[in-house]
């Protein structure tokens, strides 16, 4: 597939490098020579100095061969432009990073008179992660699946946990697993999908995927029955922290916002007037104890710099809080120094890279495209792919237990067409055409559902 991207920064880098990986023929624009430079140096692309919004560069790519554009610098103007001209070049489909709200409240308007096909807002999809985060603040990651029907946990089996020594098949028989599923496990260094047999032990991590009222059953005999977190503590009054802040603010939260910029804080306080916004700077220790952060149920460090977030979650642990989210796009970070836990870290360039990643992956047919969502789990080394069930699938019609599904590959849940019932998929279970499914894999690079198969 011939892709297009248009910016290099921290998003555009790391989605060439993960669309590298997979063999497409990648081109990219940018504007700033040392930084196009960096990336040509640690990825198989090819790259043009130059502005997106040129005519002349967009011909010189190669434009009308373009199967996907994706425009990623700061500039939403600049993102939106260089889609519609591409579009109107000839490239087949395009997508704008977007974050102004005026913009991203209307995409139907977007698509019919702008020809710009889908955008992606990296920003939301972080503050969204952050809101669901909150409601189980003792897990390592929080998702969603079939816009929110299933969620899915990462609890850490400990010594007093009611799962430790047993298998998968005996919780589910002493119906402590109800309606629920173990999808992803990981020990020590090794992560895998778990059979029915599989015994838990002390220090294993494990995804449990259920309803929000069972998996709040399950959760809640595992860290204990803590009060729910209500009141927030934001460090920075970024672009996350706007949505984030509109979010829990509709739920309810009692937020406070830390920002060192008058102007950025005068800015997030006339747009939340029931927010408490402070112009101070939270990466102070002296500050975060004289403003009382202890009294806090969760502090929020979403500062634009990587290592002063680091540092926020650093000081706001030494001072006895047990609930932290930390911003961190450059992983890498957190890695080298293990001063945190990958799990615990929020980054805005993987949700944003999973959805191009969606795209350009799946294929497109009358219906739409044969997957609806994908998610990367475990730093990537796990994949959950809802698909979307198409004419001429081998999997139709035949019990999954007869299958030849690849090993490390579990079909975990079935939604009965567009608006049917989600169930728990079991040996007996069959998929039909309009059916949505479910997949958990550390297999790559799956484009439709087929490909859990073995050939046979």
């Amino acid at each position: 597939m011939n892709i297009i991207i248009v910016g290099a920064g921290i998003i555009g880098s790391y989605l060439t490098s993960q669309l590298a990986e997979e063999d497409h023929n990648i081109l990219v624009i940018e504007k700033d020579k040392d930084i196009l430079d960096r990336l040509l140096a640690v990825n198989d692309v090819m790259g043009i100095l130059g502005d997106g919004t040129d005519p002349e560069i967009l011909k010189e790519a190669d434009i009308k061969s373009c199967d996907i554009f994706v425009a990623l610098t700061l500039e939403d103007d600049i993102n939106i432009i260089a889609s519609v001209m591409a579009k109107n070049l000839g490239a087949r489909y395009t997508i704008a990073r977007v974050r102004e709200p005026k913009y991203t409240n209307d995409l139907k308007f977007m698509r019919s008179s702008m020809g710009v096909d889908n955008i992606i807002n990296p920003e939301y999809y972080a503050a969204k992660e952050i809101q669901r985060t909150l409601k189980y603040p003792k897990s390592h990651s929080v998702d969603s699946f079939f816009h929110g029907a299933v969620n899915m946990i990462q609890l850490e089996i400990k010594q007093d946990s009611a799962m430790l020594n047993k298998s998968l098949k005996q919780l589910s028989m002493e119906g402590y697993l109800k309606d629920a599923l173990i999808c992803i496990a990981r020990y020590k260094d090794n992560i895998f999908i778990p059979a029915g047999d599989h015994v838990l032990k002390e220090g294993e991590f494990v995804h449990i995927a259920a309803n929000k009222s069972v998996l709040s059953r399950i959760y809640k005999s595992e860290v204990g029955d803590e009060d729910s977190i209500k009141k927030v503590m934001i460090i920075g009054a970024s672009r996350i922290s706007y949505y984030l802040t509109n979010l829990l603010l509709e739920r309810n939260f009692e937020v406070t916002i830390m920002e060192i910029n008058k102007e950025r804080a005068i800015t997030i306080q006339e747009a939340f007037p029931k927010a408490v916004v402070i112009n101070t700077d939270g990466a102070n220790p002296d500050v975060l104890t004289e403003e009382r952060v202890t009294s806090y149920d969760a502090v929020i460090a979403l500062t634009p710099t990587d290592e002063e977030n680091i540092l926020i979650s650093l000081l706001a642990k030494r001072l006895g809080i047990s609930n932290i989210i930390t911003k961190v796009d450059n992983t890498k970070l957190l890695k080298i120094t293990g001063l945190l836990n990958i799990d615990d870290a929020i980054t805005s360039k993987r949700a944003a890279s999973d959805f191009v990643l969606r795209l350009v992956r799946s294929k497109e047919n009358a219906n739409g495209f044969s997957i609806k969502n994908l998610y990367r789990l475990e730093d990537e080394n796990v994949e959950a792919i809802e698909f979307n069930i198409i004419e001429d699938c081998k999997i139709v019609g035949r019990k999954l237990k007869d299958l030849p599904i690849k090993k490390n590959t579990l079909v975990a849940y079935i939604k009965d067409g567009p608006y049917g019932k989600i169930s728990i998929a079991n040996g007996n279970s069959t998929i039909k055409v309009g059916d949505r499914v479910l997949v958990m894999t550390t297999n790559k690079n799956f484009s439709v559902i087929d490909d859990i198969l073995e050939e046979e």
